[in-house]
């Protein structure tokens, strides 16, 4: 038969109703944690953990594990501790704290303000693929929770840091989607379009990036209407609609002049004096170069 004690009995995450040894160790690991014994209290801390595991005082334990593997410059360590108290602990009041901490943690990597040490040699940020899964942990382990949002809010910005455009915009779309109501929700809307406007700017002619940009831009101003710049985000989607027609006119000139292929120069010229209303500079030149095109496609044999 197969020993069983009185814990095994006991439902995850419960709590025995005491343990005075337990109590009795986190006491002492108190009293090195003051004095700054960091190494006696984490042997007794880590006792506890493993030992007193559904003791009363074991979230509290845990907690003070991270804090100490923080004094020891042992961020991972630190995180790691902190996230047991949040999955194992959850009906803990230190749920909340171990979160904060985590979400503390996680927004000093992201600034580079957190650093660790490399061969115990020099300091260095904390590489990029952990400080996104700390803020994506904090994020999942408080998915309806303010903290949640800010999280998302400091991913966004590490991958704008980082020059990756792209995944930041869609890290500020998910933000506005799942947090319509948080207080970063307007300005993450604002730099969705900011971002796929930009990437003209750095030398990407996707249309799509441009056309994305439009629609964030007008969504910005539907869903705040209100916020101070909702008319600069209408004004700001009219010079997106304008960058539009230009790029399908300079297309339709690369058809012409470059490629002639003359149907496609003649759809694209068409197109852009359709919209006159929105770009008349660029229409009056595709009239003439409309004329071009036909001329060309007239006289060219069929391949």
């Amino acid at each position: 038969m197969c020993h069983q004690t009185n814990n095994d009995l006991l439902p995850a995450g419960a709590l025995q109703a005491v343990d005075p040894s337990a109590d009795a160790k986190l006491q002492s690991a108190k009293s090195f944690m003051q004095q700054g014994e960091w190494s006696d209290a984490k042997s007794l801390l880590k006792d506890i953990a493993l030992n007193h595991s559904l003791a009363p005082c074991a979230p509290e334990a845990r907690l003070l594990l991270g804090e100490v593997y923080e004094k020891q410059g042992l961020p991972r360590d630190a995180f790691e501790e902190y996230d047991k108290v949040v999955k194992r602990y959850q009906s803990s009041p230190l749920y909340e704290k171990a979160l904060e901490r985590q979400l503390t943690m996680a927004m000093a990597a992201a600034t580079g303000e957190l650093q660790v040490s490399v061969l115990g040699l020099w300091k260095a940020e904390l590489e990029s693929s952990a400080v996104e899964k700390w803020l994506e942990s904090v994020i999942a382990n408080a998915p309806y929770n303010d903290m949640a949002a800010t999280a998302m809010s400091i991913l966004a910005q590490y991958r704008v840091r980082k020059e990756r455009y792209e995944e930041a915009a869609m890290t500020y779309a998910r933000l506005v989607e799942n947090y319509p109501d948080s207080r970063y929700a307007p300005e993450a809307q604002l730099m969705v379009a900011k971002l796929w406007a930009g990437s003209h700017s750095r030398g990407d002619r996707n249309m799509a990036n441009l056309s994305r940009a439009q629609e964030a831009y007008e969504e910005f101003s539907l869903r705040f209407p209100e916020h101070p710049d909702a008319k600069k985000a209408l004004e700001e989607a009219s010079n997106v609609r304008r960058l539009l027609v230009q790029q399908e006119l300079e297309v339709g000139r690369y058809y012409l002049e470059r490629s002639h292929e003359y149907t496609s120069a003649v759809f694209c010229f068409e197109n852009v004096i359709r919209q006159k209303d929105i770009n008349p500079e660029a229409a009056q030149q595709a009239v003439s170069l409309l004329q071009q095109a036909k001329t060309l496609q007239a006289t060219t044999p069929a391949s």
